[in-house]
């Protein structure tokens, strides 16, 4: 019971967080701004937090744990369609769980600094989606390299996309990305009607 309403308060906490960051600067957003949008005491926010930029470290270590623990489990030499399938939909659904605040973070008032968090998960999503169409790249030419980086901020940019327009499902959003990365660019946008 106790730890379902601590849960609770820390969820209603970072929800205020996220309402304000909406329409403030990251650097402008006090422990008062979020405890008036929380509808708690100050000594309510410091029992769950050291501070707002505590409150963001954990919410970004709990996310990036999580897609982390995903890599984990299905890191291996004999990545199968569904086993790369299962890996890509729990991590799109840790994302997609966390929508609000990755949108906040990452949007116009956020913290680049998260943003390049995210965009080191990419990296390493990036050589799996390669991985999984049987090319492995353990030390990447330059050309490798920059297509890599070239994937890797294209799925951010993807992502965000995505976590703004919830009318496409998890499952569609696979296959476009598979499409754009066996098919091509090209090949995907002329091809989608």
């Amino acid at each position: 019971m106790y730890s379902h309403k601590t849960n609770q308060t820390k969820s209603q906490i970072i929800d205020a967080f996220i309402t304000i960051l909406n329409t403030k600067d990251i650097s402008k957003i006090t422990i008062s701004d979020i405890t008036k949008e929380a509808k708690i005491n100050r000594g309510t926010f410091y029992r769950h937090f050291d501070d707002k930029f505590d409150l963001i470290n954990k919410k970004e270590d709990e996310i990036l744990d999580q897609t982390k623990d995903i890599l984990k489990k299905y890191l291996d030499d004999n990545v199968t369609s569904s086993s790369f399938n299962t890996y890509r939909t729990e991590v799109l659904s840790v994302l997609n769980n966390n929508s609000s605040f990755i949108s906040a973070m990452i949007g116009e008032n956020g913290d680049l600094t998260f943003e390049t968090k995210i965009l080191t998960e990419m990296y390493t999503f990036s050589q799996n989606n390669i991985k999984y169409f049987g090319i492995v790249i353990d030390h990447p030419t330059i050309e490798q390299e920059i297509t890599l980086q070239f994937l890797t901020n294209g799925l951010l940019g993807v992502i965000k996309t995505w976590l703004q327009n919830t009318d496409i499902s998890i499952e569609e959003l696979s296959q476009i990305i598979d499409d754009i990365i066996e098919k091509g660019i090209l090949n995907t946008i002329s091809n989608s009607n």
